[in-house]
């Protein structure tokens, strides 16, 4: 008997047999879908991460009480080693609505109650910021590069705000426009401005807003006014023990557009100078009894610190400024970029470990077709498997025809699936384009994330895995036909009709 039979009768099998073409394909298709879908959904989370760290400062302090003032935080947390900058932050929720002389345009586009898309109802989540101290915490430079970008995707050529340049530090403060921006935007909204421009200083503090409010804000223009009202509770009982509460509103002027990065952050979002809010609020600056009123801190650490080294520095943070705060305060938190948006980023990594756990189902379906092709194989190939036996051939030889097949199916689908996975990553967006561009549709919906492409991210670690797994297991389905070949009765197999 020859002893590399198997190999021979494993190739005519194969050849012979247009079945086998069926394994190759399923396998094939199961790494490059593993391949494909992990690398986008990889790429995605990688994106979607960036973007959000980009949104968020590296620390901040949070849950302060009621009427929290700035400078009781500002010597403890600074003076630790491990912190570099201090931004104090005020949060309040608003109403925006633009001025315009035009009243019937301006009750056209004014809100809606039954509209809950944030950017067209006029809502708005405003954080007063300290201009100065800002920018040594996050990059107000790259959101405001990133929002003209994101609005120039569709058409519309915003430069990126220049509010930040102001050399004037008092100035800059308030976020003031050019004087002459701010005069023409007075004489087109019809409010009250002096005749000679080279007289008239620009007051209006600005507000820069995210992108999104762009295309429901189509005719909005640098210095354009807003009008915010916003309510507070200054605390003190109203009438009947009610608690009181005071509107304010007050005029700012549009300074331009942001993007961070972080689709929620930017959907609902005004940023405004701190000291106009705050005026807002009751604690206007010249009023001797007001406090720098804040509702967080954003903090930004030395470069360099680990992970370890991170945790320790909160703990020390959450510990010195919950002792400035009255005694018997709820804690107060110091949360990273992550524990800022955790649900957001939990949300996100669900849908990435559902999702691999279906392509696993994915690879089993094709090792079940691989299975079922050998099986029908055994079946109908018993005579052979009785000559076969009758004329010397051994119960391992015989059982090694049937799994080279697996491997040899294994390893082929394997190869076309890799090859096929390597070049959609590389293909894949200029193919979604050509998609969009000629019949409008989508293969990741762009959009919905503020992705610039299809994310694809493929580690090579995870390429050999999924190969050498596919592989694996062809050889443990195709291990149990071809046992079950070896075992058979030659004169059972010989008698078989």
């Amino acid at each position: 008997m020859i002893r590399a039979f198997s190999p021979f009768l494993a190739l005519r099998y194969l050849i012979t047999r247009r079945i086998n073409i069926l394994g190759v394909l399923g396998v094939a298709f199961a790494v490059w879908a593993m391949l494909v879908v992990d690398g986008v959904f990889t790429g995605f989370v990688r994106d979607i991460r960036s973007n959000v760290e980009s949104s968020a400062p590296p620390l901040l302090l949070t849950d302060l009480p009621h009427d929290s003032s700035f400078t009781v935080f500002h010597d403890a947390l600074f003076d630790d080693p491990d912190v570099v900058a201090l931004a104090p932050r005020l949060r309040q929720h608003a109403m925006l609505q633009p001025i315009r002389q035009d009243q019937r345009t301006r009750a056209k586009r004014g809100s809606n109650q039954l509209d809950f898309d944030h950017t067209k109802n006029g809502f708005a989540m405003l954080i007063g910021i300290d201009p100065l101290l800002e920018t040594k915490v996050v990059s107000m430079s790259a959101w405001l590069r990133r929002g003209s970008n994101e609005i120039a995707r569709y058409g519309r050529d915003e430069s990126p705000s220049k509010v930040f340049d102001e050399p004037d530090e008092e100035r800059l403060a308030e976020m003031l426009l050019p004087d002459r921006v701010e005069w023409d935007m007075r004489r087109r909204a019809g409010m009250p401005h002096d005749p000679d421009i080279n007289n008239h200083r620009s007051s209006l503090p600005g507000m820069l807003m995210g992108w999104r409010r762009v295309f429901n804000l189509p005719h909005i223009q640098d210095g354009d006014p807003f009008e915010v009202v916003c309510a507070s509770f200054p605390g003190g009982d109203g009438e009947n023990g009610a608690l009181s509460m005071r509107t304010t509103q007050k005029p700012f002027a549009s300074a331009g557009w942001f993007g961070s990065g972080n689709r929620m952050f930017d959907a609902v979002t005004a940023l405004v100078p701190i000291e106009p809010l705050r005026t807002m609020l009751g604690h206007d600056i010249d009023d001797l009894t007001s406090i720098p009123l804040v509702t967080d801190v954003a903090i930004r650490p030395r470069d360099g610190i680990t992970g370890n080294e991170l945790i320790a520095l909160q703990r020390r943070l959450e510990k010195k400024a919950q002792a400035k705060l009255p005694e018997g305060s709820k804690p107060c938190s110091v949360l990273t970029w992550q524990e800022q948006n955790s649900v957001y980023l939990k949300a996100v990594e669900q849908e990435h470990a559902m999702m691999t756990i279906v392509l696993m189902i994915v690879m089993l379906v094709s090792a079940f077709v691989i299975y079922a092709t050998l099986h029908m194989m055994v079946v109908q190939k018993i005579k052979d498997i009785g000559i076969i036996s009758a004329v010397g051939g051994s119960p391992r030889g015989i059982g090694s025809v049937f799994l080279i097949n697996g491997t040899v199916v294994g390893v082929l689908g394997s190869l076309l699936g890799v090859a096929a996975g390597v070049m959609s990553a590389i293909w894949i967006n200029p193919i979604n384009d050509w998609l969009y561009a000629n019949y409008r549709i989508e293969l990741f919906p762009r959009e919905t994330f503020d992705l610039q492409g299809i994310p694809c991210h493929l580690e090579p670690s995870w390429v050999i895995a999924v190969a050498i797994g596919a592989i694996v297991l062809s050889i443990i389905v195709a291990f149990i036909p071809a046992r079950k070949a070896a075992r058979m009765n030659p004169v059972t197999a010989l008698a078989f009709e």
